[in-house]
């Protein structure tokens, strides 16, 4: 029998974070989204580029040169040598390209991760009617998608021309995703040449939390650049202007910054306004528990006695973009308000996000009702910030394999990691033994029900919950799950439920890796350290399903040890592995497994024998271990 004094680093490995690989934060992760890598068409009758760099197209899609004439940049000021637009003979016109975001996944997977996704877009005008767009698509590492995002090119409505606006918006990126499809379409109808265009676009993510911080990008419009549309917002007449272009009694310059919001200058009585969405389904579990709250503040300002008005409305959509609600609207302010000076005053509201919630609209709206050039009236220093009273809640995939990391059926016995908000620890909690011997089924006020029966708690931290499934889902295909802590209960989540669901885990505590295997002299399996063929090597892993004996919740094993009821297969190297032993590990809890295998002769094919990674599979029942996530080191 193997060792046990190594037990206690499984405590560690339940609330283990594991590093960034590689720095992906606040740089555009798109690859040729200016269109300036590669030779661009000069014609509009030249044929579509079929190898265009960074893009996988379809259709006429086409790369150009802007000395083609089929793009009006007359708002970028610097659109450089190229643009991509619909191309010759109208019709499907895409281009799409996959970006890598694992190397951020402890990050991702904590929840702090926003993403901006923007470009220049037009419409092609009435001629083209092209409802040009740019969608993101966010997979987890089996291709599922989790979110979808995009940002449209300006209706007819709002520009019935060729000429390209920036669009933009903003979000949180899910917990389990791994990279992004793009999908970029230029799609028209059938003419000579379809117009619609797109330009520098972007796609990037930074550190961010969802809860605390101010949501609105370019708040305070001092993110100006040389283009004169509004980064951050989406509106053709919406713009920055300088402060200085008034002189406000009232707050200093150094309140106001350099910039403000206003609309582009035009004569006659004239309206417009502009607008961003923020994706907020990363809160839909506090969100749905009725536990997110909304600040909304700005300042609202006006010149003398100009009559014209400015206001900021907080609208609230739900999975389809409709709106749900909204926020009480800060302004109009009057001259009487402003006691006919130039002052901006501050306007602010606050409330419940309401259940269903899964975007923000923020709009900023101006009007006038005289004939002066342009509209005196302006808005600076926005301000949306969520913050969570405390709901409990199972985020969304949060219930994962403790060994792989992957949401889905949850087997009897199998040890699982549910991830929550609204647990407030000051350091984690680990596991503790009631007065029958069992592991407790409540530690630090926190309960974990599955249809009712408590699962034994093994550690609790403030992000997430470390379990063991209860032994009676046998049999089950579903169950309901809920959380409570200090009294307070999170929504129930459904869970599909197998009989198997086996998981290796590894020696860092990641989903993949070197697996937290020993030799046969009881040393850890390594690199400096492989097993030899036909030398027996121990794996621990969880996941067996219901055991013999039948398993007992939080039992601490001795005499005799359970055992999966299934069938039990290992691979190493693809090869069957010999199996010693398989089942409960001594004095450590029921869910706990681990096997003794005998390692395959004649893996090691290399001259000179060379130390092989090769990876371990533990088949139990109808399910298997992740192939080729976890391996061990062997020897000739």
């Amino acid at each position: 029998m193997r060792k046990f004094g190594y037990l206690l680093t499984f405590f560690a490995l339940l609330t283990v974070v594991t590093p960034v690989e590689a720095q992906l934060w606040d740089k555009n992760l798109v690859v040729n989204g200016d269109a300036e890598t590669g030779t661009g068409a000069s014609l509009k009758t030249a044929a579509p580029l079929k190898n265009i760099p960074g893009w996988t197209t379809t259709g006429n899609f086409q790369q150009c040169l802007y000395t083609m004439g089929a793009a009006d940049s007359r708002w970028m000021k610097n659109p450089g040598k190229q643009h991509f637009a619909g191309g010759p003979n109208g019709g499907t016109a895409t281009a799409k390209q996959t970006i890598d975001l694992s190397s951020g996944a402890t990050e991702i997977d904590a929840g702090r991760v926003r993403f901006y996704l923007g470009a220049w877009l037009s419409n092609g005008g009435s001629v083209i009617m092209a409802p040009a767009n740019v969608t993101v698509t966010f997979l987890d590492a089996a291709g599922k998608t989790l979110l979808q995002y995009s940002v449209d090119a300006p209706a007819l409505a709002e520009e019935d021309t060729n000429a390209m606006h920036w669009r933009n918006g903003s979000g949180f990126v899910l917990p389990n995703t791994r990279s992004v499809q793009m999908l970029l379409d230029l799609t028209g109808k059938p003419v000579s040449f379809n117009s619609a265009t797109a330009d520098n676009i972007v796609f990037t993510v930074s550190l961010q939390p969802i809860f605390g911080a101010n949501l609105v990008v370019n708040s305070d419009a001092e993110d100006q650049t040389a283009d004169t549309d509004a980064p951050g917002w989406n509106g053709a007449d919406l713009v920055p202007i300088k402060v200085n272009a008034i002189k406000f009694v009232d707050p200093p310059a150094a309140v106001l910054g350099t910039w403000m919001f206003n609309l582009r200058a035009g004569v006659g009585a004239r309206s417009g306004s502009g607008f961003q969405t923020i994706d907020v389904t990363l809160a839909k579990d506090r969100v749905d528990a009725g536990g997110v709250s909304f600040s909304l503040a700005a300042l609202i300002g006006g010149f003398d006695t100009s009559p014209d008005t400015s206001s900021v409305k907080l609208e609230f959509l739900n999975d389809s973009g409709k709106v749900i609600s909204t926020a009480p609207l800060l302004g109009p302010i009057t001259p009487a308000d402003r006691g006919n000076k130039a002052v901006f005053l501050p306007r602010s509201t606050d409330g419940k996000v309401p259940v269903g919630t899964r975007a923000l609209q923020v709009t900023l709206a101006f009007a006038t009702t005289n004939g002066n050039f342009g509209v005196h009236s302006y808005v600076d220093n926005i301000s949306l910030v969520l913050s969570s009273g405390g709901a409990v809640a199972i985020k969304d995939g949060g219930i994962v394999n403790a060994a792989t990391g992957d949401p889905g059926p949850v087997a009897p016995g199998e040890m699982i990691m549910v991830y929550t908000t609204g647990i407030n620890l000051a350091s984690a909690a680990r596991m503790q033994l009631d007065s029958t011997g069992k592991v407790a089924s409540t530690l630090s006020n926190v309960r974990l029900f599955f249809d009712g029966t408590q699962a034994p708690i093994l550690s609790v931290t403030s992000g997430q919950v470390a379990a063991v499934a209860p032994f009676d889902l046998e049999g089950k295909g579903s169950a309901q799950v809920r959380l409570e802590y200090q009294g307070v209960q999170s929504q129930t989540v459904k869970v599909e439920v197998a009989a198997t669901s086996p998981g290796i885990f590894t020696q860092d505590g990641s989903t993949t890796g070197m697996a937290l295997a020993y030799n046969a002299d009881y040393t850890l399996n390594s690199k400096d350290n492989p097993a030899a063929e036909d030398s027996t090597v121990s794996v621990y892993w969880t996941g067996g399903g219901q055991t013999d004996p039948t398993g007992i919740d939080g039992r601490i094993e001795f005499g005799p040890l359970s055992k999966p009821k299934a069938e039990m297969k290992v691979t190493i190297g693809g090869q069957p592995a010999t199996l010693v032993y398989c089942g409960g590990v001594p004095y450590a809890w029921s869910g706990l497994l681990f096997c003794e295998t005998k390692v395959p002769v004649g893996l090691v094919i290399s001259d000179p024998p060379l130390p092989l990674l090769t990876p371990i599979v533990i088949t139990v029942g109808g399910a298997s271990s992740p192939d080729s996530r976890v391996s061990i080191w062997v020897r000739r």
